[in-house]
Order: C-alpha cells, then structure tokens, then sequence
C-alpha cells in the first residue's frame, strides 16, 4: 500500500499535506495547553509529512525523458 502511494504523485503529496494541517493544530493545541503527548504526536505527524516528497524521490526517481 505503501508503495503504491509514494509511486502516484497526487497520492504522495496529498498524504504530505493532510499530515501537515493535522500537525499544526497538534502541535498548537499541546504548546498552550502544555500537553507533551499531544505536542510530540504534532512533531512526529509534521516530521513525517516533511520526509515524504524527499523519500519518494530517493526510492521512485524520476524517469529519464
């Protein structure tokens, strides 16, 4: 499934995406309320959505025209 992903661009930058507008509110929501469970689980969720685009390229390169 996974592969299947990273292989459709589309699929890979809108998971990129979804997982940055859920990261925000996260990491927002676990800072002022000083919530460290819920702040770390906005990092992890905006770590990931951040290596994505870069993995893809790294195991999927762009085919040569």
């Amino acid at each position: 499934m996974i592969k299947r992903i990273l292989q459709n661009r589309l699929s890979y930058l809108s998971v990129s995406l979804i997982l940055f507008l859920v990261a925000l509110p996260l990491i927002s929501l676990g800072t002022t309320r000083d919530w460290k469970l819920v702040s770390g689980l906005g990092m992890v969720a905006m770590s990931v959505a951040a290596v994505i685009p870069p993995l893809q390229r790294i195991l999927f390169p762009p085919k040569a025209k």
